[in-house]
């Protein structure tokens, strides 16, 4: 059986070292108008019951406003992002006791002007803390973050990890290894093949995340390693030209049929699949793999046009990121910077068996 402390009150306190409560609460809140002497009464008595401060009863007894903001890509209702934001709000709602406001932010991508004009919009919003979400330019994020630390906001990432930068926390893959994880399945299924096609969702000419980039840095060093013969065919496929993304693809599968195995590091290989679904539904099975369990890609697994998916857990990041955000700003409790999220394999076999 565990042996339960019994709850020790502030008077309690008082009376074991002599002096009012008043004074004891001026200690445990770090306020000024305390005599030495009083000091060190309270912070002996404090010592020897192993004092443990509740945080939260604290924290919540202030009545205090806190104002959170996120800054997160532009999204679909069915998208990685989309579930970021939900676990987001999830978290907003498990501290309901407390006087709360959050307020999301959302920019473009593949637009750099967009993010600095949502960073201006959230800086006027004077919020205690901000989650971000990735922008390619590393130049534009440091110059974010400057200005967020020289307001003394405290700030979270999310899905891109900056090395360089200071956040309360990051949560994300470790993108490497989620490269090196994919060429590891591919090359799996791929067994013998010597052509593999990597598709690329560009926009201004370039991937949406740093995240995606150290994927495919990953993907490349296993593949130099392991199986230094296999030739990687780059498909760019503009995310603003639709009508162009299928002609794009028309013409490469209809020239390069020997191909047989392809990957995406986002969330955008439903757009391959259902491509080859209703556009070329008699060419050789392709064998896909992309990343993230949204409904278009579970769907795009169940018709036959997706064979493997990189889970990710999004709505649990959102969740949990606030959360770590909210113990640091609120309850000023040390937090454990970077949190690496699983690297999940989904199958047909499994894919029922997925939960965010």
């Amino acid at each position: 059986m565990i042996d339960l402390q019994p709850k020790v009150r502030i008077k309690d306190i008082a009376e074991m070292a002599g002096v009012s409560v008043g004074t004891v609460d001026r200690v445990l809140h770090g306020r000024s108008n305390v005599s030495k002497l009083s000091l060190e009464k309270v912070q002996k008595v404090l010592e020897e019951i192993n004092y443990v401060p509740n945080h939260y009863a604290s924290a919540l007894a202030s009545n205090k406003v806190y104002n959170f903001a996120a800054i997160l890509p532009l999204h679909e209702t069915d998208s990685y992002w989309a579930r970021v934001e939900k676990g987001l709000y999830e978290g907003v709602q498990r501290y309901s006791d407390f006087k709360l406001s959050f307020k999301v932010f959302s920019y473009d991508q593949f637009n750099d002007e967009s993010f600095e004009s949502q960073c201006r919009n959230l800086l006027a919003y004077n919020p205690c803390a901000v989650i971000i979400g990735p922008i390619f330019n590393h130049r534009i994020m440091s110059k974010f973050t400057a200005k967020l630390e020289d307001r003394g906001i405290p700030y979270s990432l999310l899905d891109s990890y900056w090395p360089d930068l200071n956040p309360v926390t990051f949560y994300g893959q470790d993108a490497r290894r989620s490269g090196e994880f994919s060429a590891k399945i591919i090359l799996m299924a791929a067994q013998k093949a010597k052509r593999l096609v990597l598709f690329k969702m560009l926009g201004e000419g370039r991937v949406a995340s740093r995240q995606q980039l150290e994927r495919e840095r990953g993907f490349r060093d296993y593949l130099t390693k392991h199986s230094p013969n296999t030739e990687v065919v780059d498909l760019n496929l503009y995310a603003y030209d639709k009508e162009g993304m299928k002609e794009t693809m028309k013409t490469f599968f209809t020239e390069n049929k020997d191909i047989r195995y392809g990957l995406s590091f986002n969330s955008s290989i439903n757009v391959i699949g259902n491509f080859l679904k209703e556009e070329m539904p008699k060419h050789p099975h392709v064998t896909l793999l992309g990343y993230d369990a949204i409904d278009k890609n579970i769907q795009c697994m169940k018709d036959g046009y997706v064979d493997f998916l990189v889970g990710q857990h999004p709505q649990h990041q959102g969740l949990n990121c606030f959360r770590s955000i909210f113990n640091s700003c609120v309850l000023q409790m040390k937090q454990q910077v970077v949190h690496y999220v699983g690297i999940e394999l989904i199958m047909p076999e499994n894919m029922d068996f997925y939960k965010d």
